[in-house]
């Protein structure tokens, strides 16, 4: 009698939604209203995905003789919703549930939930280097070149600063839309959103930014490195810490706000620090190994943080704790993770292509 071998299914089997892609999974992001994803990829497409889902995991759970059990998808993804961009280099969610979406080539980009393009942010041909926009203010922020402009609502008038030398990469307003923080080649500044007189602080960085993220409250300022691990800005003192001991680039960093924690990537474990209460505290997240943290991502209510790795694995660690849920065992190299604002949906890209959307059931993060 020929035994035939079934093969393990994972948690990652029973409660993601997969499309391939052509290219690396280089950033996800969800608009404002947590109804679409957009996927963009190494060769610069980008495609958007219907976050609600027809098989949700509680219509597929059975509880037999108090053992619970889930049953897997029977049907496929809704197909992606294809955009005409194929330059795309950065994205962010933008007002009404719509997306602002760079291009290689410096265009800004506006475009709707249905994947339309409706215009550019910044009417003439200068390049965009940055931008960012805050859902709360609604306040776009653009670099060009050594300029900051700043728009804020609909209106078409913006604010342009002068930056001086300061040639910024990467840029982040904070939660408040109080704070815009610009990181360049070489330092990290700090300014007043209404205060057009210069940098309310600054701070050398050893190595190019890689990544940048506020604190919920405002207080701190994170900036991943290229080499060198993280720099931690104070907005109210202007003290600097840094923290150095990363054998890896710092891709990804981000914050708990349930327990005022800093992630990041860029180690042989999820590393973190709270920073409660002065001097940061470093917290043991999750099981050290030998294979790097690639990429993180904070949830967005509880104490838990997506971790994603070089070998493929997705884990979902208690901050704090070696405690983690593997939702994914192995594939290709994790390059972005995105917890959905109501932290019930997960996306994940990696490597080889593959961006997913795995549904969360309501009971399982208690």
């Amino acid at each position: 009698m020929n035994q035939q071998t079934i093969p393990n299914v994972t948690l990652f089997d029973l409660l993601a939604r997969n499309w391939q892609r052509q290219a690396a999974i280089r950033q996800l992001c969800f608009n404002e209203d947590d109804t679409i994803l957009a996927i963009g990829s190494a060769d610069g497409a980008v495609a958007l995905a219907r976050i609600g889902d027809n098989e949700p995991p509680e219509s597929r759970i059975a509880i037999d003789n108090g053992q619970t059990t889930i049953s897997p998808r029977k049907g496929k993804p809704s197909p992606l919703i294809s955009t005409r961009i194929q330059e795309g280099a950065a994205l962010s969610a933008y007002r009404d549930g719509t997306f602002l979406v760079s291009t290689r080539s410096g265009e800004l980009l506006h475009v709707t939930r249905s994947g339309e393009i409706t215009g550019k942010v910044l009417s003439d041909r200068t390049p965009v280097s940055a931008f960012a926009h805050n859902h709360a203010a609604d306040l776009t922020a653009v670099v060009v070149r050594r300029r900051l402009r700043l728009q804020p609502g609909e209106a078409q008038s913006t604010r342009e600063i002068d930056l001086g030398d300061l040639a910024p990469v990467l840029v982040s307003i904070s939660d408040d839309g109080g704070l815009i923080a610009l990181a360049g080649p070489d330092r990290l500044s700090i300014r007043h959103i209404d205060d057009d007189s210069g940098p309310l602080w600054e701070t050398g960085l050893s190595s190019p930014p890689l990544s940048l993220k506020w604190s919920a409250d405002g207080r701190w300022l994170v900036c991943g490195l290229q080499t060198g691990g993280l720099c931690l800005l104070d907005a109210e003192t202007g003290e600097s810490i840094v923290f150095g001991d990363f054998p890896g680039p710092v891709g990804t960093v981000d914050w708990s706000e349930a327990t005022n924690t800093v992630v990041a990537s860029g180690a042989y474990r999820i590393a973190g620090w709270s920073m409660t209460a002065a001097p940061a505290k470093a917290l043991a997240t999750g099981r050290a190994g030998f294979v790097m943290v690639e990429a993180v991502a904070a949830h967005p209510a509880k104490a838990l943080v997506a971790a994603g790795y070089a070998n493929g694995r997705i884990a979902v660690a208690e901050i704090g704790s070696p405690e983690e849920l593997t939702i994914r065992d192995i594939g290709g190299p994790v390059t972005a993770l995105q917890w959905s604002a109501g932290g019930r949906y997960l996306a994940a890209g990696d490597a080889l292509g593959n961006a997913a959307i795995i549904t969360f059931p309501n009971e399982i993060f208690k």
